[in-house]
């Protein structure tokens, strides 16, 4: 009686060390403790592994960058389990993730047809598929969507558009975030449905107004799209700004324009894009001295870009200043005579300080390139060349 009571107090204690080491697994984990996770998990799998260990295991491996490694432990898992479709779910991203598209629809497809017979509301470890929360406890009810909108993804990125819609839709049942409003929109945008995209992503911003994924894209499909001023103070939103000034100068709004560009050079005072931009925008207004100045400061910190002197050249000529432009001219076409409307304007320059011999020379070169303004002028000023 003594020995088996002996042997029954070994048995407990190995079992309460095993849970002892799932629970400190998961509460290092719980904390991104992720090399003391590992410890006590791979202590707890060498004892009597259960489904729950392979599972959190899978998830540490994934924190270490180990994806085949974790995706062997949800095998592992549902290989005892196969009604666990936390683990389908934790496989079928890393097969999307790593590009295996036809496996992840699968194990996606096998969570959606089985959700109902599952205890939907068993709370367990997940990692974020959108990136935004990291681990977090969550239950499979509140992922369904989730598993839906990764299923369209993957419908998507094998140019089944129609599918991916039709998930994308579905994922709105269970419930409606603002990266689902983004994920629709880049579908709709592929599909050539600029007007639903951008809905979508207004849609998105209602949600989180301070989403710099939708503002972005937004930007990229809507030339009037305007960040609200307190953002601009935030700086995520700064590699933005090259491409709101960019937009708004090409919607021809050049105080705003200059605006973006401004906040984008505070940010970052060697921003060679923002002084390129915001100069052109300032010659637009008639600022040829601060375009200037925003030109040559580009020349400093890129000196091998020669569109510059181009527009150095330019903000002379506006001026009126048709000798310094003509120099500007001149060292842009000692690199590059491939550009008609420098050979244009070098030419206009050259007419205005009355040589006109060098601004034929420059019209056919220009009219060459196919400018045909250069015919104009050839018809005028060169009749005789």
């Amino acid at each position: 009686m003594k020995f088996l009571f002996s042997f029954s107090l070994i048995l407990l204690s190995l079992f309460l060390f095993a849970q002892d080491d799932f629970d400190l697994a998961r509460k290092y984990f719980s904390e991104n403790k992720i090399d003391s996770a590992r410890y006590h998990i791979n202590k707890s799998l060498r004892r009597n592994p259960q489904p729950d260990d392979y599972f959190l295991s899978g998830l540490i491996h994934e924190q270490e960058n180990k994806s085949l490694r974790a995706l062997a432990d949800y095998e592992a898992v549902v290989k005892v389990e196969s009604n666990n479709l936390e683990a389908y779910f934790q496989k079928g991203m890393i097969y999307y993730n790593s590009a295996s598209s036809e496996q992840a629809i699968k194990d996606f497809t096998y969570v959606i047809e089985n959700y109902k017979n599952s205890n939907t509301n068993a709370v367990y470890f997940g990692n974020d598929p959108f990136g935004k929360k990291g681990t977090f406890m969550t239950s499979l009810q509140s992922m369904v969507g989730t598993v839906y909108q990764y299923r369209g993804m993957a419908y998507q990125k094998m140019s089944e558009n129609d599918l991916a819609l039709l998930d994308f839709n579905k994922s709105f049942e269970f419930d409606t975030l603002a990266d689902f409003y983004i994920n629709r929109s880049q579908l709709h945008s592929n599909m050539g449905n600029e007007r639903l995209a951008i809905n979508d992503l207004k849609s998105a911003l209602e949600l989180e107004p301070e989403s710099y994924l939708a503002w972005y894209n937004l930007a990229l499909l809507d030339e009037t799209a305007k960040l609200p001023n307190y953002l601009l103070q935030d700086e995520e939103f700064s590699p933005m700004l090259n491409l709101l000034g960019a937009n708004a100068y090409e919607s021809g709004d050049y105080a705003l324009a200059t605006n973006y560009l401004t906040k984008a050079i505070e940010n970052n005072s060697e921003e060679e894009l923002a002084y390129l931009n915001r100069g052109k925008a300032l010659l637009k207004t008639g600022a040829f001295r601060q375009a200037r100045a925003d030109f040559l400061k580009a020349l400093q910190i890129n000196s091998s870009n020669f569109e510059v002197f181009f527009l150095i050249g330019n903000s002379f000529f506006y001026e009126e200043n048709f000798e310094d432009a003509i120099g500007f001219y001149e060292r842009y076409l000692s690199v590059d005579q491939g550009y008609k409307n420098v050979w244009y304007n070098a030419a206009m320059a050259y007419l205005s300080t009355g040589k006109n011999e060098r601004a034929c020379e420059c019209l056919k070169k220009s009219e060459a390139l196919g400018m045909e303004l250069a015919s104009q002028q050839i018809e005028k000023h060169c009749e005789t060349q």
